[in-house]
């Protein structure tokens, strides 16, 4: 048997909520802004015209669509271990309580 948690079960469901609703909002948007080319730099990055334009490039698009899957997955992921701990929460049958 696993050994008990040091922290409530609400705390440890609103900590993953907002791990999951981070995690697919920022995934949603950097897939969306790398994907139709919308991705735009603060001026002060300018000042290094190389390092802008690789980042604005297709390179950089690459690697921010590469970014946005890897969250989206994580928030998958994420949205998996909720169910997973709300039905264990709600469908565990203990003899002793």
């Amino acid at each position: 048997m696993a050994p008990p948690r040091p922290y409530s079960f609400a705390q440890d469901l609103l900590a993953r909520l907002a791990r999951f609703l981070y995690l697919l909002w920022g995934g949603m948007l950097l897939g969306t802004l790398a994907f139709f080319d919308r991705v735009h730099l603060p001026e002060f990055l300018w000042n290094w015209p190389d390092l802008a334009r690789s980042v604005t490039g297709p390179w950089g698009r690459g690697v921010f669509l590469g970014l946005a899957l890897t969250m989206l997955l994580g928030a998958l992921m994420e949205a998996w271990e909720l169910v997973d701990l709300l039905l264990i929460r709600f469908t565990h049958h203990d003899p002793e309580h």
